[in-house]
């Protein structure tokens, strides 16, 4: 088998991704580099489709894309760790395809110890709608939440073996014998509405700057440390702003072409959390949401 790898994100410039107690640029490297090395050594192809550097986002997006089009593949496969607030695996093919190795990648994944979230439709993330070859992309967990915790603890290079059993059957690999180290639950900040609130709770991060600026996106939240102390507020005040258009898209980051998650109807309000570049971050759902600020009054 021929089968394109995309370590997902850019080391530095733009698109980097994102970051909590694990920073995914760093960590989909690991995991990139480990199918690719575990493929070649069952005997398959592994093409590298990583873009460490790129000046914008869709510069980025589409030098992968010409990498992974300039040949014949069985499959391409870009890694990427998710983001805000939520737990567990899932995968993106072009509409929702239940093909089986994706299937697969989940529940190898789940195996490990992470929730299973499925297998859904890709079709508005740009590598999955633009690739010639049969394309999955690979949420493996998430980076700001217990999940990455957990992740750390069982390796990159379980996750990777994961994956690759789940394109070509079973492997074997040499046990990992270097210790990873773990963050110890007392040294994170878990943003809350209130402490004895524990449902409340969207995030948990090591760094305190981190852990500030993402509280800072969710008014009305708190910072607790692992005593029960607050140790930085944000307050309740939101903007409320109008639909403009017949339909607005919401997407799953501040970048226009990414995934689709919903759609507001013209009229409907929404509480605004930042502007970030031409993009509003909304509530919207569990994990909030991004909108054109053209289409917002």
């Amino acid at each position: 088998m021929n089968i394109g790898v995309n370590d997902g994100h850019t080391i530095k410039g733009y698109g980097t991704g994102a970051v909590g107690i694990i920073k995914e640029g760093e960590h989909t490297r690991l995991v990139g580099a480990e199918v690719r090395k575990l493929l070649k050594e069952a005997g398959h192809s592994a093409i590298n489709c990583t873009v460490d550097y790129a000046n914008s986002v869709s510069q980025s997006l589409s030098l992968i894309m010409d990498q992974a089009n300039r040949q014949e593949l069985d499959w391409f496969i870009s890694i990427h760790f998710n983001a805000g607030g939520g737990q567990g695996v899932e995968a993106y093919t072009y509409g929702g395809r239940q093909y089986q190795d994706a299937i697969d990648v989940c529940s190898n994944i789940t195996k490990l110890g992470f929730r299973n979230r499925g297998v859904k439709d890709g079709k508005g993330l740009y590598v999955i709608r633009k690739t010639k070859a049969k394309s999955m992309l690979i949420e493996v967990c998430f980076v700001d939440t217990a999940d990455a915790n957990h992740y750390l603890k069982i390796g990159y290079k379980n996750i990777a073996k994961a994956i690759v059993e789940a394109l070509i059957g079973a492997i074997k690999v040499t046990p990992v014998e270097t210790p990873v180290k773990v963050i110890a639950p007392g040294e994170m900040y878990k943003v809350r509405k209130t402490w004895a609130d524990a449902t409340s709770q969207i995030g948990a991060f090591s760094d305190l700057a981190i852990a500030k600026a993402y509280a800072n996106s969710h008014p009305g939240y708190s910072l607790f440390n692992s005593k029960g102390q607050n140790v930085y507020s944000v307050a309740a005040t939101l903007t409320i702003g109008t639909v403009t258009a017949s339909i607005l898209n919401v997407r799953k980051t501040a970048v226009s072409n990414s995934a689709i998650i919903g759609k507001l109807n013209k009229g409907t309000k929404v509480k605004i959390a930042k502007k970030v570049g031409n993009m509003y971050n909304i509530y919207f759902g569990d994990n909030g949401g991004y909108v054109s600020i053209d289409y917002i009054k």
